[in-house]
């Protein structure tokens, strides 16, 4: 069996939910989608799940990335690999001949980052095909699907049906380490050079969410955000500038939203720069002096993500 690698290719469907303790399967209600994804994928196959744009779905969760799911390719009836509580649920709710159609889940992993679909994968998801990727699925072009299991953080969690996870539930890192084994690291000896260089340098995009109106000193109109464009070479340091004004005890502060690692100081600045023309030129943002705008959120999201290669757009473990 050819192991699967942060290089496998990445199958994207929508869920309305993410519940492998409970229901360790990939379903179909129609034999024929779980036939068709059976002669396209090899023995193991990740795929990722986001949130389905249903009334099922909890509306903090459509459209985001939920979790990534290892399956094996082997037909199975899913009750066979679901917990009583989650039949149950499906009784109550008279979809009990939904999904039965399934393929089992050998691995599973849980992401808490807010991250949009339409954003982080634009070369693969299409909203105009959204209801066809739900029920089925596509796949994610090979830059968005190396950079998902490179760099979004990651916790594994238990799968109904499987054996308990060893690892803890609250540590996070990316799916290329967890698919990674463990190298022993070795001591060395004798002379050691050091080269001092520019380091990397990160873009990113801070949100003042509570109560923008009193910062900005301006309406916002609904959907629209206060946002602060910069670079940094520690993002921890930067945010605690940010908000060293503020009384330790109040709820108002800046947030980072999005982040990008660039090589260098002058690279990322450069995309600085441009930020700060195109979000007034292209995206209609309203410029508060310097690098603070009232902005559309999806479109400061929207032209952050342009602006930032998929392989430099970083999230980072907390």
């Amino acid at each position: 069996m050819k192991s699967i690698d942060s290089k496998s290719p990445v199958w994207l469907t929508g869920f309305w939910g993410f519940s492998p303790e409970e229901e360790g399967i990939l379903g179909f209600t129609d034999k024929r989608d779980r036939e068709r994804l059976i002669g396209q994928i090899g023995e193991r196959q990740l795929v990722c799940i986001y949130g389905a744009a249903s009334p099922e779905t909890d509306n903090k969760l459509v459209h985001h990335l939920l979790g990534v799911l290892e399956i094996e390719r082997t037909p199975i009836d899913s009750w066979d690999k679901m917990s009583d509580t989650a039949k149950q649920r499906n009784i109550d709710l008279g979809r009990q001949e939904k999904w039965r159609f399934a393929m089992p889940v050998r691995r599973a992993w849980r992401t808490t980052r807010h991250l949009d679909v339409k954003q982080v994968f634009p070369q693969s998801y299409d909203p105009s095909n959204g209801r066809y990727i739900a029920r089925f699925g596509t796949w994610l072009v090979p830059d968005e699907a190396q950079w998902l299991l490179q760099n979004v953080p990651f916790s594994q969690t238990n799968v109904f049906g499987e054996p308990p996870t060893t690892v803890d539930a609250s540590s996070e890192q990316s799916i290329e380490k967890f698919l990674k084994p463990s190298a022993g690291v070795w001591g060395g000896f004798g002379n050691r050079n050091f080269q001092v260089q520019d380091k990397p340098h990160h873009l990113y995009l801070a949100q003042f969410k509570k109560s923008p109106e009193l910062l900005a000193g301006a309406h916002l109109e609904r959907g629209q955000g206060l946002v602060k464009i910069g670079i940094s070479g520690n993002l921890k340091n930067r945010l605690k500038a940010l908000n060293l004004s503020f009384p330790e005890t109040t709820s108002i502060n800046w947030g980072l939203i999005r982040t990008a690692e660039f090589p260098n100081r002058d690279s990322a600045g450069e995309k600085e720069t441009l930020f700060k023309k195109l979000a007034i030129e292209k995206f209609g943002a309203r410029s508060l002096g310097r690098e603070f705008f009232i902005m559309d959120m999806d479109k400061a999201e929207k032209l952050f993500t342009e602006l930032s290669p998929v392989s430099g757009l970083l999230l980072k473990v907390k």
